[in-house]
């Protein structure tokens, strides 16, 4: 009988080991666990620089989602924050639930946003250079300031959490599970809805922008790339592909 070189069967088994640790990646990263812990961070720097600046920052779905609690009496800054405290309660109970909690997966997901943020970033250069002649057009937002940080770290967890979770996510379900949709068509309608709320949203209200043809439209595919990331991904990996794609207009 012949017998194998050693050298052999060990690159087989560490190609195997290596094989399985990417398919536990892929498949952890997505959890609900993970994506709250994941987004834990951005939440608390967003809440701390609300409170160390001493005034309400500005972000259309943060201001959305506290409605309901001012409408009940409730501050809606302690409300937010008794939610945090039960998201990261159940985050950390559903790790525990089905296994450790990993660091080295926590960091791959942040880079794997920053990826994906580069990526977008990439396409809205060679957007606004095509259709306006000059990046400029789109991202000269005046400077960095505090309060644009702290919109951009904002506006990656509370808009994924409105436009993505919510409305992509629960209106798949609602399409797929009450009227019949297959999964497919169901992901379909609901990201092509949500996109277009998403860039919509930016232009009601008090806060809205004046409505523009060309950025809105360049939102809607923006929400379409961060919905195509939420499914593919997860909550987690897209909320952080926003803040770390809004950071980077910032910075330009």
């Amino acid at each position: 009988m012949a017998r194998r070189d050693p050298d052999a069967v060990d690159q087989e088994q560490q190609g195997a080991q290596e094989e399985e640790e990417a398919v536990s990646y892929a498949q952890e990263s997505r959890s609900l666990g993970l994506s709250v812990a994941l987004i834990m961070p951005l939440v608390l720097l967003y809440q701390f620089g609300v409170v160390y600046s001493g005034s309400s920052v500005g972000n259309m779905a943060y201001v959305w989602i506290t409605g309901p609690f001012s409408v009940l009496g409730m501050h809606a800054t302690t409300a937010v924050n008794l939610v945090v405290l039960a998201a990261a309660i159940f985050a950390l109970c559903e790790v525990q639930r089905h296994g450790s909690l990993s660091l080295g997966f926590l960091g791959m997901m942040v880079l794997e946003s920053l990826l994906y943020a580069l990526v977008m970033f990439s396409g809205v250069i060679v957007a606004a250079r095509f259709v306006c002649g000059t990046i400029q057009a789109y991202l000269a937002l005046g400077g960095v300031s505090e309060r644009l940080l702290l919109l951009s770290l904002g506006a990656g967890v509370y808009e994924e959490l409105l436009f993505r979770l919510v409305l992509l996510g629960g209106g798949a379900w609602v399409m797929h599970e009450m009227f019949g949709f297959s999964k497919f068509w169901a992901a379909a309608l609901a990201l092509v809805a949500s996109s277009m709320l998403f860039s919509a949203a930016h232009h009601v209200g008090s806060l809205g922008e004046e409505l523009n043809g060309f950025v809105f439209v360049f939102r809607v595919l923006c929400g379409l790339v961060l919905g195509v990331v939420y499914l593919a991904r997860g909550l987690g990996i897209a909320a952080w592909t926003h803040a770390l794609y809004n950071v980077l207009v910032l910075l330009q």
